[in-house]
């Protein structure tokens, strides 16, 4: 579409066009010059064919630059389709996957998960004995310091 339209949306193809498009009178003026080379070029074989280089020229600017915008939309759309892509795994595939693992073959996956697993019910178990070691504890030296107080009372 936009080959047929001379149109572009990127507006680096008309500054890369006209940047190389600037070079056109250069190579025009030098073409008739046996030691010029245009860009590593040996343009001899272009001197039987003047009239035609201009419009040549022309069209091989436009191509490399739109070459360099179709290869950047190439690797734009590789990236975006791989995203959404993954998009579409996560969502339509893992989805599925993730609410199965959770709800269980027989809908006790919640309860599975709320489970208690065995090392923190034996922590759970060693606090306990030691909140009530300290409860103990706490009330051994609540017994003596009332002694010691009875004591110096008399």
């Amino acid at each position: 579409m936009e080959k047929v339209s001379d149109y572009t949306c990127d507006p680096t193809y008309t500054s890369s066009w006209k940047k190389r498009m600037s070079w056109q009178e250069e190579l025009m003026e030098n073409i008739d010059d046996n030691d010029y080379e245009f860009e590593d070029f040996n343009i001899v074989h272009l001197r039987s064919m003047k009239s035609s280089v201009p419009e040549a020229f022309d069209l091989g600017t436009r191509v490399d630059a739109y070459w360099k915008i179709v290869l950047r939309r190439m690797v734009d759309n590789m990236a975006l389709h791989l995203l959404f892509k993954i998009r579409n795994l996560v969502k339509n595939e893992m989805e599925s996957e993730i609410v199965n693992e959770i709800m269980g073959p027989h809908g006790n996956g919640l309860e599975r998960m709320m489970d208690e697993s065995p090392s923190v019910a034996l922590k759970r178990n060693k606090l306990k004995k030691s909140i009530s070691l300290l409860k103990e504890s706490k009330d051994v030296v609540a017994d003596i310091i009332d002694k010691i107080s009875d004591n110096l009372d008399y």
